[in-house]
């Protein structure tokens, strides 16, 4: 599939909630007393997953391989996304704040648990990736009928 010009301006919606989602768990860790360090790192470490896989999400509706605003195509993406983001901030974290890669003792449980979270978390993506998707579509409509 060629990229037509302006398509990566699609996967802003979803890799903005994925970035806000970070910011507002590294925010959460500073405001229960985390030092300033750790709650960075869980930023970043959360952040950049969830809005890699948020901006995938939204380029796969924009390229028509997932319909938009339908809830079960959102929630079987990140059944296996969200998971897979949760991991990936677990393992940095561990390797940042101490220094080794360390597994969550129960990685099958911990992957199961972050599935059924993934439902509630891919309720809100959905939301927040329609009303900021609907926006940057209006945006670029008014732009380009301003621009004539």
């Amino acid at each position: 599939m060629a990229i037509r010009e302006g398509f990566l301006k699609e996967a802003v919606p979803g890799a903005f909630v994925g970035l806000a989602a970070g910011l507002i768990a590294g925010g959460l860790a500073a405001l229960v007393g985390q030092p300033l360090g750790w709650a960075l790192v869980t930023t970043v470490a959360l952040g950049l997953p969830l809005g890699a896989f948020g901006g995938g999400f939204s380029l796969l509706v924009a390229a028509g391989r997932l319909p938009a605003g339908r809830f079960a195509p959102v929630a079987l993406y990140w059944l296996v996304a969200f998971p897979v983001a949760r991991l990936v901030h677990e393992i940095t974290v561990s390797l940042v704040l101490a220094g080794q890669v360390r597994l969550p003792p129960d990685l099958a449980g911990f992957l199961a648990y972050q599935g059924i979270v993934s439902l509630g978390w891919a309720i809100g993506f959905l939301w927040l990736h329609e009303r900021i998707a609907m926006r940057l579509r209006l945006r670029h409509r008014l732009r380009a009928t301003a621009s004539r």
